[in-house]
């Protein structure tokens, strides 16, 4: 899982491996994004040093320990008869007084007992931490169909905006399918970033279907583009009488539209027959 951290004056690039200090012990990460200079949204973890060769040489023999111990809570689990229970990781410390072990399974079991027993036998701290299947993928890193990492694998704070689901895409016009499912099998992080620019787009832009007077002409709203501030009108019965037209266009004829920036509908209005500008609403003057 990432995590923030302070790079200080290390020289450090995506995939150098390095030792973090964090309120559980020492831990061997990787760097996943390069240093950069920008307010943290969380506490950041303190990078001790670039991981070195006894570094190395503890964490393979942790990475064996932590096979050992997830083959143990798995047997554990079945003594117990705890179902629907899979163990697939371990991160250990460096000194070794810290296991956090990491399953998945459906709904809440109880596994008191199977970390008490763990912790008898491997005489370190043992924490069980269940995982979905979006921290699962974040883990595990990677790029998506996109070709960029993984955001919930470079980025901590891509879940804490909300939950993603299907109905996000729909509200955004986009219709469900295999291009906006990520690699955890949920709707990408991405639509769920996006969301609210869609939300206050739709507030300013008239619903599809409805009809809209420009110029002396009567259409109809059939699609968005958010990005361009403008929706599509249907101004006949042919696919090819389709327009793209800014909302700085339609708001002096049609209530209720409002463009991002007023200043739109200084250069979005057309000009009437005298080369005149056509009348534009009252900005207030900011600068008295």
């Amino acid at each position: 899982m990432s995590k923030l951290c302070h790079a200080r004056d290390l020289d450090l690039r995506v995939g150098n491996r390095v030792v973090v200090e964090t309120e559980d012990g020492v831990f061997v990460g990787r760097v996943a994004l390069t240093p950069r200079r920008r307010e943290p949204y969380m506490l950041p973890y303190d990078i001790l040093r670039v991981v070195d060769p006894e570094d190395e040489r503890v964490e393979d023999a942790h990475r064996e320990l932590g096979r050992g111990v997830r083959n143990e809570a798995q047997k554990l689990a079945r003594d117990y008869q705890i179902k629907g229970v899979e163990f697939f990781g371990c991160d250990v410390s460096l000194d070794g007084s810290y296991i956090e072990v990491k399953y998945g399974a459906e709904g809440r079991p109880n596994l008191n007992r199977v970390s008490d027993a763990l912790e008898r036998l491997y005489e370190a701290r043992i924490m069980l931490r269940q995982y979905t299947f979006i921290e699962r993928a974040s883990d595990t890193g990677g790029c998506d169909t996109c070709g960029v990492p993984l955001c919930c694998a470079t980025w901590s704070g891509a879940r804490s905006m909300g939950p993603v689901n299907v109905r996000l895409a729909k509200q955004q016009g986009v219709t469900p399918n295999d291009k906006i499912m990520g690699c955890c099998g949920e709707v990408k992080c991405c639509m769920r970033y996006e969301h609210d620019v869609y939300k206050e787009f739709k507030e300013r832009a008239p619903y599809r279907n409805t009809t809209v007077q420009l110029e002396g002409r009567e259409g109809q709203v059939v699609d968005y583009s958010m990005v361009k501030d403008s929706v599509m009108v249907q101004f006949g019965s042919k696919r090819s009488e389709r327009e793209l037209i800014p909302l700085g266009r339609l708001a002096p004829e049609n209530p209720g539209i409002e463009p991002a920036d007023p200043e739109d509908w200084a250069t979005e209005n057309p000009r009437d027959a005298n080369g005149q500008g056509a009348d534009r609403p009252e900005v207030p003057d900011t600068d008295s």
